[in-house]
Formats: structure tokens, sequence, C-alpha cells
């Protein structure tokens, strides 16, 4: 059975809720024809143009060097340039109202629409069923079969989503006994016990507390597949016990349901908002994947300025999965649009995050470490050349340590961990394995070929060439702490592991430079990666290199193979975690 996992939520004593396979059986039941009268709502993209000029443009508006940096447009300029011709978006239009379709949105590169069953089957050239799922008493109806573009429009149009793709639904925690992985490639060092509050982030990379924050400075939590829960009472609760203000959500956007809180949303919200301190928090959600997300946020105003996703499959199954709302076209295909509106939102001013995976190299491609089939696997979102990549540290036993959590009260009743060594975040000393490698589709970035190609010419061990391109965009680019973060779920402490972790809390870290950048009368940071990478070129010591371990680990056992780090960029933790004041320092210096 194929699963999409959650970037993080391997709990010391709850199970991962895991996302279905679309047209997995043991999780979807397929049971009579829907009634020709239920509405479905569906999503047309239409093909782009210009899109080497967007490319471009963008580029040239992230790179610090550039006169035109950090000169963002509107997401109607945008629009202007890369949607088709007016008649094109109207031809299509024109023809879902022909045929019966109503509420239809032109959104210029994307229409959405509404339609009765008996319409979209014929229109589409599929059979609609109910579907049921098997834990939930929850039903939604698609298709049983592939769709087809009708042949009117079939040259507009790029692929269709909401036709095929059935979503995930939470199967809910469980408890778990922990299986802990043996190899040899495990690094024999010994993670610090004491679990990680938000003083301990804040001690550990120096991030300052009563931070000045520009009353426009934002940072949004992004879930998808209808994980739409956190609860707003723990959020007290988790500032009484951390000693941190009360988070304030300002912003919920999409479905939320705070009764049943689930461990993924909960730990987003809890220590990206306590690391922003008091800049505006969004939760956002979707009940599709990736491009369900991009498109409903292009067409929003006003946007947060930093969004961290902690989900991510592998690049060659996002159509496979079904997750990718694609069926028809191919998962590159897919993953070629979806980047194209990070590029977009980039291009608006945004900072998009990403977490690099929790399965190590070998990836939710090869999660037992199948020795029959590609030994590693890549990431998506995390291995977009767009995103900024999040990788996962964990603190390990050292005579270094600092004084943290002295007035917070959980670490009365639990012992905080003070060590100040990190180490790449592997099981089993860990959870999890932080995720990494390089994209099966996306060529390597000219941002960070000089620091990848030294990497490749490290002397550091790689697999075999056949199993990865080296030429492609290596991930993740940056990390941060990824293990035993205490968090409140449901009135209960719990202690998670994962890139889930790390993602947010970079995320909060961007959040406050931008507060400098607004606090200035500066435009936000925006697409992050030129800068990242420049700021590394400059001024290493911005950076905590982290040099031994390697991510040949899974949850569940440990390949032969993978990637190790080594002094400078790494495949595993990318050019390290950060150095605050050095990252400040360079943010005010930047025009």
């Amino acid at each position: 059975m194929r699963q999409i996992f959650l970037l993080a939520l391997l709990a010391i004593c709850l199970a991962v809720p895991a996302l279905s396979n679309v047209r997995d059986v043991s999780n979807w039941t397929k049971t009579t024809r829907a009634n020709s009268q239920h509405v479905v709502e569906f999503r047309v993209a239409l093909r782009q143009r210009n899109l080497d000029i967007l490319e471009s443009t963008f580029l040239d508006a992230s790179n610090p060097k550039s006169v035109n940096y950090a000169k963002w447009w509107t997401i109607d300029q945008i629009l202007d340039l890369v949607a088709p011709e007016e008649e094109k978006q109207l031809k299509v239009v024109n023809y879902l109202k022909s045929v019966g379709c109503f509420n239809v949105e032109n959104r210029r590169d994307m229409i959405k629409a509404s339609a009765e069953v008996e319409i979209v089957e014929k229109m589409f050239n599929v059979k609609m069923f109910n579907y049921v799922h098997n834990k939930k008493e929850q039903e939604i109806v698609r298709s049983g079969n592939d769709y087809s573009i009708p042949s009117e429009i079939k040259s507009l149009v790029h692929m269709v989503s909401g036709i095929s793709e059935l979503p995930h639904l939470k199967q809910g925690p469980k408890a778990q006994k922990i299986k802990l992985a043996t190899s040899k490639n495990v690094n024999a060092v010994k993670a610090d016990p004491g679990i990680v509050i938000p003083s301990t982030i804040q001690s550990l990379y120096g991030i300052p507390t009563g931070y000045t924050n520009n009353p426009d400075s934002s940072l949004c939590l992004a879930e998808f597949s209808d994980d739409q829960s956190f609860n707003k009472k723990d959020l007290k609760t988790f500032a009484t016990d951390t000693a941190t203000p009360v988070i304030n959500v300002d912003h919920i956007v999409g479905p939320f349901s705070g009764s049943d809180p689930d461990l993924e949303s909960t730990l987003d919200v809890q220590y990206g908002g306590a690391v922003a301190e008091t800049a505006s928090v969004w939760f956002w959600t979707v009940s599709g994947w990736m491009y369900d997300f991009v498109t409903d946020f292009v067409a929003t105003s006003p946007v947060p300025y930093v969004v961290s996703m902690s989900w991510g499959w592998p690049e060659p199954l996002q159509c496979q999965s079904g997750i990718g709302n694609c069926k028809g076209e191919t998962s590159e295909e897919y993953v070629d649009r979806v980047n194209v509106e990070f590029q977009k939102i980039g291009l608006m001013g945004v900072s998009l995050l990403a977490a690099s995976g929790d399965q190590g190299a070998p990836g939710d491609g090869n999660p037992n470490c199948n020795e029959d089939k590609k030994p590693i696997s890549t990431i998506f979102p995390g291995a977009s050349p767009w995103v900024t990549s999040v990788g996962a540290t964990m603190l390990i036993e050292s005579s270094a340590t600092q004084a943290v959590g002295d007035s917070a009260p959980i670490c009365s009743k639990k012992k905080c961990a003070t060590s100040t060594t990190e180490g790449v975040c592997t099981s089993p000393q860990a959870l999890i394995t932080t995720g990494g490698g390089f994209s099966d589709y996306s060529p390597m970035p000219s941002y960070q070929q000089d620091v990848v190609e030294a990497y490749l010419k490290s002397g550091a061990v790689f697999p075999k060439n056949t199993y990865f391109n080296a030429s492609n965009r290596a991930f993740p680019d940056v990390s941060a702490l990824g293990h035993n973060y205490y968090i409140i779920a449901g009135g209960e402490g719990q202690v998670v592991d994962g890139t889930s972790c790390s993602s947010p809390v970079f995320g909060a870290i961007v959040t406050l430079l931008n507060s400098y950048r607004l606090n200035n009368n500066k435009p936000t940071l925006g697409f992050l990666n030129p800068l990242l990478y420049q700021l590394y070129a400059e001024n290493q010591s911005a950076y905590t290199d982290i040099t031994t371990g390697n991510n040949y680990c899974t949850e569940n056992c440990c390949s032969k193979v993978g990637y190790q780090a080594t002094k400078g960029y790494d495949a595993v933790t990318g050019l390290g975690t950060p150095v605050f004041k050095e990252f400040l320092a360079y943010v005010q210096n930047l025009s």
C-alpha cells in the first residue's frame, strides 16, 4: 500500500496519521453510481505563456545583487504576463457554461466551476461513483476511471482537478511502539534526551525574545487533504507550560475544526507561532493537494508573507498516488505546473518553505529499504527549486550546555534539553531521519551551483550515479532542530520529531527578519534561496555546519545507500542551521 505521510508526526506515544493512496481500496471503497444531480466542483488549469520571462524576472527580483531586488509584482501584473489571451479564457468559460456548468469563476490561467454528475460524466467521459472511507463514515463522489479533456477545449487545457482524485481522511492517532532501526551506517551518537521547547530554539540560534514585530509581518502554516484541526485551548496550555506568550491565530482560511486536534496542525501552529512571537499567524487548509492550495493562494488578497508546508510525497508519484489531481497527465507535468505557481507566489514577495522529508534518502518511495527497487527517492514540494527546503537536526549529548527554560514550568516536570551541539536527525536515535537528495525533474538552479559542485567533489560517499541525477536541484537548503519537540494536543503533552518541526521554525525566523524590513519601510524578503546561498558565500559563520552523519535510514530500516553530511553544503542538512544575528546583520545591509 502506497501512503503519503505528514512530515513530522512520529509522536512518542501516538501513531503517525497517513494520507491514503487515492486508489487504495483499503481506505476507500467504490460503492454505487453517483446521483446524477449531485454537484461536483472542479478546476481547469489553462495552458500558460511567457514562462521563460516569468522565471528570469522572478530570479532577478530575488537576487540580492540585482538592481531589481525585492521589486515585487502584483498578481494582476503576473497574470498579464502568463495567462492565456482573454479570447482563449472565454472560449473555455463559454464552453463550460454551454454544457451546463455553473459558478464558473475565471481566474485567467485557471477556471473553477461546478456541475451536476450527469454533466461531468458526459464532459470528461467518466462514470462517477460514491466512495466510502473504510475508517470514517464519510462519502465522496469521484470517477471510476481517468478523465479525458473535451476536444472542444483540449488544446487550451493543461489538466483538471476535482474529478478523479480521492482525498485523504486521517485514521486518527493510536498507540505506537517505536521500532528502532539498526545499521552499521548509523552514527554511534546519543541524542540529548531532554525535550525541546521554544526557549531551547531561541537560545540555540540566538533568536531574540520580545522582538519588535511589525504588525504586517505574517507567517502561514499550510495544511492539506482536509487536515483542519488545532485546539485554541491547547495554545493557552502550551503558553503556560513553556512560558511563552499565547499564540493568536488571527487568520483561518479553509475548513477548521478544533474539537479533535491533529498533531501536524498543532505542532505547526505552536512552534511557528511561538518563535515568530507577535507576528500575525495564519492557518490555511485545503481539502486537496498542492495545485488547489497555490491557486487559492494567488487569488487571495492580502496574503501572508511566509508560508511553511510540512507535507510531501515523491515527485514521480504525484499522479500515481492521485493526490496530485492529475489523472491523464504525468507527475512531471504536475510538478512543472505547480513550480510555475511557486514562481508566481515568490514574485509576489512571499517566502515558501517546505519540509525535506522524514524517511531519509530512501524516502516515501522506498520506506522499507527494498533493495529490489530504486533505493532512494525524492519529495515534492521539498525538492522544488522554488521553495526553501528545510531539513532536521537533533541535539546530541555534549559537554557544551546551555541553561534553557528556567522559567518554563514544564522543565520542572520533564528534563529540558541543554546541549548546544547539533547532529543529523536520524533514526534510531530519533524517530525520523531527515530527507535529502537530488530532484528527479528540476535542473540545478544557478544559486546553488557552486556549493553543490564543491560537495560533489568533497570526497563524501554518494549513491551510484544511476540512482540520482547530480546535475539536478539538490535539497535541502538549510536545517533546524527537528527532534523531541514538546507540544500540547487535546490537553495532553506529546513529544514529536520531524522536518515538520524544522520548517515552521525556520519560517518563523524569516518572519522576524521580514519584521525588520517592514519596520524600515523595505519590501519583504520573498524567495529566499538566492539570499541564503549568497549569505553563505560571503559569511559562512552565518550557519552552523553539520559535518557528521548521514540519511541512510527511514523510520523502519536502514539502507546501504544515501547521502553523507560533510563540511560545507550537503544533501543531508544543506548549508546548516541559522545563526540569527548573522542573518539579521546581512538583512540589515540589503538595499
